[in-house]
């Protein structure tokens, strides 16, 4: 997964915006069927108006929800959703962050009031069931609009494995390292397990024959046994700070968002020694983050919790149960290889979605000083390539 830079800057004003005028006849926008609206999330009235277009069209993705957006976003990022209601019916919704950029391709300082937009961790992307293309259009002129209006150079989308939640995309699509899909529809709770590869049955029931049992929990009560393993994990991998969970977040899910998360434990001994917390989205789950205790990583309870999460995908009707990617990006991630013993022919096509809205800027601040020799390098947006180098 790309790895994105966070830093501290003073928030501007919230607003609230309607980019494109619903008589306005452009062939591009679709004929003016609709208004494009951005809301940021600081602006109470903004918020409100998130909150009921995603009851109405968010289908239930916890990475679209205004809670979940503000409480990822580092200080100075800024809550963002755009959001499209045609008067035919059709609506599209797209959550995202607006990051600034405080400096060029090879460090030197930005002074221009610039922007641009990412979508938090794990997937995101505009939202929306059966649109057209007419709809998609109008949406796209509306955001290009905004994002010119508002000095936003560029965006990056993590778009989910899941091909039916993911909408045709005007920018440039780059295929990453795969990510794990388990398929669960028309699928018996037997062969739930009958699809695990081999490695990964065994270990499953070993575990079980050893003594480990898994625990269902979907309220707060959760919290403390899942972030006493979350935080001995990410300390035991070096994991980088964006990966850490607290408290207040996870309290401002369960808030905002009940019934769309649960903590699945594996015991050893009534102890919780390896946990997985699933968030649920209409019809599919996604296995967010996790971890095992340092002392049971070799008993298989990290095998039982995953497990007994796709057995609860499974139970609350999922059609698939998303399990991510791996650490590095690569095909041959450990990480990545261990997911794929839960099911057979998990690997789905995993993109990240790249659009520039003001091409000047973005050769500007991509541009190499004088006598410089700036490496190649295909990261998008690219002048942040300095920054991850010096991460």
């Amino acid at each position: 997964m790309l790895k994105e830079i966070h830093r501290d800057i003073s928030i501007r004003p919230a607003t609230a915006v309607v980019e494109q005028d619903p008589a306005r006849k452009d062939p591009a926008a679709g004929g003016g069927e609709g208004a494009v609206v951005v809301w940021e999330a600081a602006d109470p009235k903004g918020r409100l108006a998130w909150q009921e277009a995603w009851k109405e069209s968010g289908e239930g993705e916890v990475f679209s929800h205004p809670a979940f957006v503000s409480a990822v976003a580092a200080p100075g990022e800024r809550p963002h959703c755009a959001y499209l209601r045609t008067t035919d019916g059709e609506s599209i919704l797209y959550a995202f962050i607006l990051r600034p950029i405080t400096q060029d391709a090879e460090g030197r300082a930005v002074e221009d009031d610039l922007w641009d937009i990412y979508t938090p961790l794990v997937y995101g992307g505009p939202i929306g069931h059966g649109v057209s293309q007419k709809a998609l259009d109008t949406f796209w002129v509306g955001l290009h609009s905004w994002a010119r209006r508002h000095g936003v150079v560029s965006e990056i989308i993590r778009f989910t494995p899941v091909d039916r939640h993911r909408l045709p995309y005007p920018g440039t699509l780059r295929e990453q390292a795969p990510h794990i899909v388990v398929e669960l529809e028309e699928l018996s709770e037997d062969e739930v397990i009958a699809r695990l590869r081999k490695s990964t049955r065994r270990a499953y029931r070993k575990g079980l024959e050893s003594g480990l049992s898994a625990r269902l929990e979907t309220t707060d009560r959760g919290i403390e046994d899942f972030l006493a393993i979350h935080t001995e994990t990410m300390d035991r991998v070096d994991a980088h700070s964006s990966f850490y969970l607290e408290e207040g977040f996870l309290r401002t899910l369960h808030r905002c968002l009940p019934g769309r998360l649960a903590y699945v434990f594996a015991l050893q001994d009534d102890r919780p020694v390896s946990v997985e917390l699933i968030l649920f989205r209409d019809g599919t789950s996604y296995a967010y983050l996790g971890g095992t205790r340092t002392d049971a990583l070799k008993n298989g309870s990290t095998t039982v919790a995953s497990v007994a999460a796709i057995q609860e995908a499974h139970r609350r009707g999922m059609r698939e149960h998303v399990l991510t990617g791996g650490v590095t990006n690569t095909s041959d991630d450990p990480l990545l290889t261990f997911k794929r013993g839960f099911t057979r022919d998990g690997d789905r096509r995993y993109f990240t979605g790249e659009q520039v809205f003001l091409p000047e800027a973005y050769e500007q601040l991509c541009s190499e000083a004088p006598g410089s020799n700036l490496p190649p390098s295909d990261f998008f947006p690219y002048y942040r390539a300095f920054a991850r180098s010096t991460e």
